[in-house]
């Protein structure tokens, strides 16, 4: 799912003649009235958030602006916006894209005929100055990697490690586990179903895994890498002591650490903490007392602390009318204000370094956890096969190795299902991207990001 989060905003270059549209260092202002549609992959609770609280204060202030809000999975999102575009019809129109598949729309075509636009020149207007370090490194990433920037950070997602203090004080634990060797055997002490992971889906999966084989030192895109080997069979190691639900769980998986069913919820999205603390009033309200939150342990390679920055992105595709209300929406969202009451109520770690000042002392807690993470970041690259990837990962290696268990873990098992997914992938590139993309697949050239 929606699971770093980064927005792109790509509005075009500002042409004299405009008529009532006043531009000046990122401000607009217009007699008329307009509608922006706004697409967005949020779960329920952000979704309401988004809709009840959000958006309102934005159209309380721009009474000229009316935003609608159409909520559509990332995949279907690509879908949409590509038809949209071919098709001159874009309107005016903002996205909200998870990063894991803006490649597809920054590689949508070739040269001019790509999805989204260049704002090089209005990006400075747009992100705030008070964007988090990390977060920054991405735009000047942009520039080296195509050309220009195309997207700016909006919510930048970062999984973290929740946990059942209780259950581990009970079991003569006085903290959380370290390091992978602290975690196995402190799971080992907890016994069967103590460990939850998302397993259930390609792309949860994946990026749990991305970030997993690049703190044991290897690189997650060719699958075969000595460090993600070494990953995949810890992984196997811990499944023994995982609640079987594992295997369906993805994102949404959460309730069961309230309920007592596993005492360690593995990565999973900071949105849930305001939902364990008390926004689902489905399950037992969990607090500073009982649930536990962290960065995670450590693992064993040169990037042992490193976390993966997921999230949407947002972005005016081509062809987009009305520029000046999408611009004053895009501002708005990234402003210190908004930030915070998505960081607070829905649990979004901010990009902007603003909406950390003067928080409420129960978000404290989440929030240290999440500065923490965003210390060592990583990035999975946007490239527009990175589906493909997931795929292959995920049915090729994952399902057969971890699910179900063939070759009961043996590493020549292992080897062989990944070196078959790392061919599948090039022959996969050389049919569809190119033998010059293949070539470079096979020689290691398509790696994590780090800024």
């Amino acid at each position: 799912m929606s699971a770093v989060w980064a927005i792109i905003v790509v509005v075009v270059a500002i042409a004299a003649g405009l008529g009532g549209y006043l531009y000046g260092k990122g401000q607009a202002t217009s007699t008329s009235t307009t509608t922006v549609t706004y697409y967005d992959d949020l779960s329920p609770s952000e979704e309401s958030f988004m809709t009840n609280v959000l958006i309102p204060q934005f159209e309380q202030n721009y009474t000229n602006i009316n935003i609608q809000y159409v909520n559509i999975d990332a995949g279907s999102m690509v879908t949409k916006i590509t038809a949209l575009v071919q098709g001159n019809d874009v309107g005016t129109t903002l996205i909200a894209e998870d990063n894991l598949d803006i490649g597809e729309l920054i590689y949508g075509g070739t040269g001019s005929t790509n999805y989204l636009m260049n704002i090089t020149s209005i990006a400075p207007y747009i992100q705030p100055a008070t964007m988090i370090p990390s977060m920054t490194a991405v735009t000047n990433y942009e520039a080296t990697a195509f050309g220009g920037t195309y997207f700016l950070p909006f919510r930048a997602n970062t999984p973290l490690v929740f946990y059942n203090k209780t259950a581990l004080k009970s079991n003569g634990f006085t903290t959380s586990p370290a390091n992978f060797t602290d975690l196995l055997a402190d799971a080992t002490t907890l016994g069967s179903s103590s460990v939850m992971f998302q397993g259930g889906a390609g792309d949860d999966t994946a990026t749990e895994m991305f970030q997993w084989d690049v703190q044991f030192g290897g690189n997650p895109m060719v699958y075969n890498d000595l460090g993600d080997l070494q990953a995949m069979s810890y992984l196997y190691n811990l499944s023994k002591y995982m609640n079987p639900g594992y295997k369906q769980a993805i994102y949404s998986e959460y309730a069961g650490l309230a309920q007592g069913k596993y005492d360690i919820l593995d990565y999973q999205w900071p949105y849930v903490y305001p939902l364990l603390t008390g926004g689902n009033t489905s399950i037992p309200a969990m607090n500073s007392n009982t649930l536990g939150v962290y960065p995670g342990p450590n693992g064993t390679g040169v990037h042992a602390a490193a976390h993966v920055i997921g999230g949407d992105v947002l972005a005016i595709p081509k062809g987009a009318t009305n520029l000046w209300a999408i611009q004053l929406f895009a501002q708005y969202l990234l402003g210190a204000h908004a930030q915070q009451v998505l960081m607070v109520d829905t649990g979004n770690p901010a990009v902007n370094s603003q909406a950390y000042v003067g928080l409420p002392a129960s978000q404290s807690i989440v929030d240290s956890a999440i500065e923490q993470a965003l210390e060592n970041p990583v990035f999975r690259p946007p490239v527009p096969w990175i589906e493909t990837w997931v795929s292959n990962f995920y049915n090729d290696i994952f399902t057969p190795f971890v699910l179900d268990g063939t070759g009961g873990g043996a590493w020549s098992a292992l080897v062989t299902d990944a070196n078959n997914a790392n061919s599948q992938m090039e022959s996969y590139l050389s049919a569809n991207v190119g033998s010059a993309a293949a070539s470079q697949y096979a020689a290691g050239d398509y790696g994590p990001l780090y800024v």
